[in-house]
């Protein structure tokens, strides 16, 4: 069943209620060496890339738990104020990024992570990359999120910085 946002503008959360959750995604194997390794493989040509991989088929398979498990179930999120790595089921802090530093999301696909549909997500604050997001999973549509949560954030603060400065002023 789908749960109807209460926002009244799909996107936009008022600061004063805290944070809202927007989605949030898990790495691709393509975040490992072994994985974009299995990548550039499968990718050869038809015979002998799709040989390769019915003859691998455990691997990938072992890669995946392995990083699931051993990466302590991590996990990319994107809030109403913030992108943040989760890591564990008590969400354990991890590296973050507020929204309102954010200058940019770049795209950046390494060689073997074309076959997985996947691309590492460079978040660009203070001039620097602050925070990469390796092997994100349909990665142009989670940096579109990113970026159209950042636009709303920054707006509606400079509302409410507008509206602040306007009501000291009268």
């Amino acid at each position: 069943m789908s749960q109807i946002g209460k926002e009244a503008v799909a996107g936009v959360w008022p600061v004063e209620l805290g944070e809202a959750h927007v989605t949030q995604t898990f790495p691709s194997i393509s975040a490992s060496g072994i994985g974009r390794f299995l990548g550039l493989i499968f990718s050869l040509p038809f015979p002998i890339g799709f040989m390769i991989h019915l003859l691998t088929v455990p691997i990938p398979v072992l890669v995946a738990i392995t990083m699931f498990f051993f990466g302590r179930f991590r996990r990319y999120q994107l809030t109403s104020t913030r992108v943040r790595i989760r890591r564990g089921i008590r969400d354990q802090a991890g590296p973050q990024v507020l929204l309102s530093e954010l200058e940019d999301v770049r795209l950046v696909v390494r060689p073997g992570q074309t076959f997985y549909r996947a691309a590492d997500l460079e978040l660009v604050s203070g001039g620097r990359v602050a925070l990469t997001l390796a092997g994100v999973p349909v990665a142009d549509a989670f940096r579109h999120n990113i970026i159209e949560s950042r636009d709303a954030f920054v707006q509606v603060l400079a509302c409410q910085n507008a509206q602040e400065a306007t009501a000291s002023a009268g």
